[in-house]
This record gives structure tokens, sequence and C-alpha cells, in this order.
């Protein structure tokens, strides 16, 4: 199935997402907890789940999702740091 340069585009990016995740936790830039390294893995992996529906590939349709969906519940279960006291 043709997709058109918005998905190609979009899928690509989203590849470059997580492989610069990957590669900035494997050089100790960030790691595999931090507030960087799981938004970008909850964004690259929600479009290539999204791509992968719209090429009607239902296995990465499933890998992506979950990884998305497991970054996501990462993210929302991380606690907020300290606010500063407001006076």
């Amino acid at each position: 199935m043709e997709t058109g340069p918005l998905w190609n585009t979009l899928s690509v990016g989203a590849f470059l997402l997580l492989v610069g995740a990957y590669l900035a936790n494997q050089r100790g830039l960030c790691t595999a907890s931090s507030r960087s390294y799981l938004l970008a893995n909850v964004i690259g992996g929600g479009l290539l789940a999204s791509y992968s529906a719209v090429i009607g590939e239902w296995v990465f349709v499933a890998l992506e999702g979950f990884w998305c969906v497991a970054s996501a519940w990462a993210l929302l279960r991380e606690p907020l740091p300290p606010r500063a006291a407001q006076e």
C-alpha cells in the first residue's frame, strides 16, 4: 500500500526518535527512566504503531503499540519533581 510522503516522513522521524533515544541511553546521555527517553519512546512508538496500522502490518501495530503504552505508563508513574515553595 502506498502511504504518501506525509506518512513516510512521519515513519522515518519516529524511527529516528526511537534509535536516537536508544543511542543516547547507550552512551550514558540519558537513563531509561528519564522523561526525554520515555517521551521519545511514546511518540516514536505511537507514530510507528499508527503507520503500521495504515499499511496493515498488525504484528508491528502490537509491538509498537505495546512499546508506546509501556513507555507512557512509566512516564505517568514517574513522580514529578518537587515544586519550589510558593510565597
